[in-house]
């Protein structure tokens, strides 16, 4: 995919409404003469002379967005220091900074919007107002001294008069907000390409965001340059910007920022605004040119240092050559290029630092949302885009590579935009929010989510008694380390267990095992059947006709199934086939859930098959852990990822052993289940409708794909291991992906087995070429840590699978919760662990961790 372009033209159109001066008019125009005289608005007169050009119709411009409400500066008391600047300057009428000792109590962010002043451009002032701008402690826009457009007119406001004509004539009075950078010798109206062949310039560069850009953070530093209703550079106590804030970022106007999550990400990395720090979307396609890799110009975050020397380097550049192309030096520049002349004039003493998370996904989206999340980087090959950076597993895996916190999103052209990301994330009115896609949304769900936590643990760190909360010392939100276990009684994490079962003689004491062990931890525990019990030697019964069957409480009978486990069959041909029904009972039991409540019983649910043995009370801690809330979509469990293709809509699936869904992703797959219509024939590939097949994981996750773009998510502790063993895990712990693959042919007897029913000595036996499909297509190192993963087991694990004899889950349970259940003499040979030295080790691991937890 082509990456896309980033126009920057802005369409000037705008009533005009001229008329003859009036006795009234003359009288207000002297009034605001004076009013701006006394508020310092109107440059001093040695600036004037800075201003170039005639006023001519532009050719291009830089296209903006803003919004409504004021933004608040309140003076703070400082305590630390910024050391003074000292500098002489030829260039620009500047002061020296003599900042007083300065230390800030919290990470304060300075939000710089180049902007251009047209009639056009204003609803993008408002929206940017109203919105981002306002969670800023500071929030200014950095114009060029010329406004206005064609159709309203120009107004140079370096002139005194022609800025009282602008507020009387075109209505265009600059808020306290908007500084004027009088010291531009390139207006952004002149560049046309007109004046380009005049003056023997090379076309379509007569961009002059870069000298905007340089001016606006001399004024910053300096307070020269410019100027704004509260004076020339000065602010209410007496500082210059830089000296009221620690972190300063430059927005670009189509970009939605998201001022709170900036404290956040600095404090995650234990940065200091007191260090060099220069970070955003770091891209390295202009290192083979410019020997530096340069932060993309949607939003360029520096700390207060790095500014500091910024501003002394800008502030002393040289200004020759002015009117070219840069050229990879440290110069003023006729030229858009701003984020390549910024990295280059700054690499002696800040080098641009990625934005990511400790996943690897991006803070900031560089187009819009719904694009970058589609971004493979696999199918679209290594374009600018990827260039040099850190290969992570969410490049491959599309719909969750932008961070749960982020910094920004860019490319919201329209005002509108930023309006419906604002009531995205800060209304809870969920009305209120625009329909989007289906993966969109769900990405959107985990940042509200994530945003939520983040919120609610700083508030529990302030004191904030309202929070009710519980303490774990192991939960992390937002990328640090939080004591909230369990953030509000409204959100208590119950897990509602739901296990597939067919009542027969032979399954009961299954059912009696889970219901002493493990299930009882559930805080829902229900077993859904086919309305045809027993079997070929009791009898068979249709509870259906004979409703007096004597069945417990917590078994439910699913009784629109229409293909019951001992009478499901499926014609082929002339030969009639048995055919498994556990798809059309899993759509069922969960449409049937929906209809009679179940789905408000609990935050977390989990199909769980009758042979898996489960730790309920890790996965509550595990959700917690990962910051997740059942108002989100989540669907996790054991990654599979070896039926990933177009035919099955490249989903990635959980393996059927432990699935688990949060209440709203389950509740939005029951709303679809409702328009099922019976299915009579087995298609392959795999589509979300009714079907005679036993692949019901597949199913699960197209539905989920196709429907919602919701993909599945592994379950890994921080080390990278499984949580959930697909068998048993004194196999699987022994499993190792360099010494496995695929059975060469020699070997029929051994390969037609499944491979998670394979002995050790089987597998050892093969002849193995490549990776089995267990293997296939999952990453074999964690991005952060550099730990092999995927190798089984965490120490606090979810679920162990393939335990059909129900002694084996009293065994367990003696093992990790204390029981003292007895193996009959006779029979106890047959229960010893395989692989007892790895395993036993294994298992003090597993009793140390959760005493930990106690």
């Amino acid at each position: 995919m082509a990456p896309r372009q980033h126009p920057r033209v802005l369409n000037a159109s705008f009533p005009r409404n001229r008329g003859e001066l009036s006795l009234n008019s003359i009288i207000r125009i002297c009034m605001l003469a004076a009013s701006f005289y006394s508020l310092g608005i109107l440059p001093p007169s040695s600036e004037k002379r800075l201003i170039r050009g005639s006023i001519s119709e532009r050719n291009e411009e830089r296209a903006h967005n803003p919004d409504d409400s004021p933004n608040s500066e309140a003076p703070a008391k400082l305590e630390a220091s910024v050391s003074p600047l000292k500098v002489e300057n030829k260039h620009v009428n500047s002061k020296a900074v003599t900042a007083a000792d300065i230390k800030p109590k919290e990470n304060r962010l300075y939000c710089m919007v180049p902007f251009i002043w047209t009639p056009s451009a204003l609803p993008n002032y408002y929206a940017i107002r109203a919105t981002w701008g306002k969670r800023c402690h500071i929030t200014k826009f950095f114009i060029d001294p010329i406004i206005g457009d064609n159709v309203v007119g120009f107004y140079n406001m370096t002139d005194e008069n022609e800025a009282m004509r602008a507020a009387l004539e075109a209505n265009m009075s600059l808020p306290d907000d908007v500084v004027v950078l009088h010291s531009m010798k390139r207006p952004w109206h002149t560049c046309s390409v007109d004046e380009n062949r005049e003056n023997n310039k090379p076309i379509g560069n007569c961009r002059n965001i870069w000298e905007k850009i340089w001016r606006a953070w001399v004024y910053v530093v300096y307070g020269t340059g410019g100027s704004h209703v509260n004076g020339a550079g000065q602010n209410a106590n007496g500082k210059t910007d830089v000296e009221n804030a620690e972190w300063f970022v430059k927005v670009d106007a189509d970009t939605y920022l998201f001022p709170d999550n900036l404290p956040r990400y600095v404090e995650s990395k234990g940065w200091s605004y007191n260090d060099q720090h220069y970070f955003g979307h770091k891209l390295n396609h202009r290192q083979g040119d410019r020997k530096v890799s340069i932060i993309a110009g949607a939003a360029v975050f520096f700390s207060r240092a790095t500014l500091v020397e910024a501003g002394r380097t800008f502030n002393t550049m040289s200004m020759e050559r002015g009117d070219e192309e840069e050229d990879g030096t440290c110069r003023d520049a006729y030229t858009g290029t701003e984020e390549v002349v910024t990295a280059v004039c700054i690499k002696d003493y800040a080098r641009a630092e990625a934005a990511t998370d400790a996943d690897g996904r991006e803070q900031i989206s560089l187009y819009e949302v719904e694009l970058i999340l589609e971004y493979n980087r696999t199918e679209q090959g290594e374009w600018w885009y990827w260039q040099g950076k850190e290969r992570v597993p969410c490049h491959n895996n599309p719909y969750d590579c932008i961070s749960h916190l982020p910094l920004a999103f860019h490319h919201n052209k329209d005002p509108k935009d930023l309006l419906d990301l604002d009531n995205e994330f800060y209304n809870d009115d969920p009305t209120k929010r625009k329909r989007r896609k289906g993966y969109v949304n769900a990405y959107f769900d985990k940042v509200r989510a994530t945003m939520n936590a983040a919120q609610t643990a700083e508030s529990v760190a302030q004191g904030d008694t309202h929070v009710l909360i519980e303490h774990s010392s192991n939960t992390k939100v937002a990328g640090k380390q939080s004591s909230i276990y369990q953030s509000s009684s409204s959100n208590k994490n119950r897990l509602y267990c739901m296990v597939p079962f067919i009542w027969t003689p032979g399954y009961l004491p299954q059912y009696h095992a889970i219901r002493a062990t493990w299930g009882k931890r559930c805080d829902v525990l229900k077993f859904y059947i086919d309305p045809i019990i027993g079997d070929s030697n009791a009898g068979f019964q249709d509870v259906r006709v004979n409703e007096k069957a004597d069945l417990p409480d917590d078994v439910i009978v699913v009784n629109d199934i229409k293909r019951p486990w001992n009478a499901c069959t499926q014609q082929d041909g002339d030969e009639v086939k048995t055919c498994r029904n556990i798809w059309e009972k899993l759509w069922r039991s969960w449409r049937w859930m929906d209809d009679h409540g179940e789905l408000d019983q609990a935050e977390w649910f989990t199909k769980v098959d009758a042979d898996t043995y489960l730790f309920p009370e890790h996965l509550k801690r595990y959700v917690v852990e990962k910051s997740w809330l059942p108002s989100e979509h989540h669907y996790f469990g054991h990654v599979l990822r070896h039926r990933i293709q177009k035919s099955d809509a490249g989903a990635s699936i959980v393996a059927g052993a432990a699935v688990f869904f949060s209440r709203t992703t389950l509740k939005s797959l029951a709303g679809i289940l409702k328009d099922f219509e019976d299915g009579e024939t087995r298609s392959a590939p795999q589509e979300c409708k009714d079907d005679y097949t036993s692949e019901e994981e597949v199913v699960t996750a197209v539905c989920l794909k196709t429907h919602f773009g919701v993909e599945a998510q592994t379950t890994l502790d921080e080390n990278g291991k499984e949580l959930v063993a697909v068998a048993e895990p004194e196999d699987s712990l022994l499993w190792n992906r360099t010494e496995q693959g695929d059975c060469h042919t020699d070997k029929i007897g051994i390969c037609n087995s499944h491979p998670l029913l394979l002995s050790r000595a089987s597998i050892n036996s093969l002849i193995m070429s490549g990776e089995w499909w267990y293997w296939e297509n999952k990453p074999k190192v964690d991005p952060v840590t550099g730990a092999e993963i995927h190798q089984c087991c965490g120490d606090l694990p979810i679920a162990f699978h393939g335990y059909k004899d129900p002694q084996w889950f009293y065994l367990l349970e003696n093992e990790f919760h204390g029981s003292s259940y007895k193996v009959k003499d006779e029979d106890s040979w047959k229960y010893k662990w395989r692989n007892p030295i790895t395993t036993k080790a294994y298992f003090d691991r597993v009793r140390k961790a959760m005493k930990k937890t106690e």
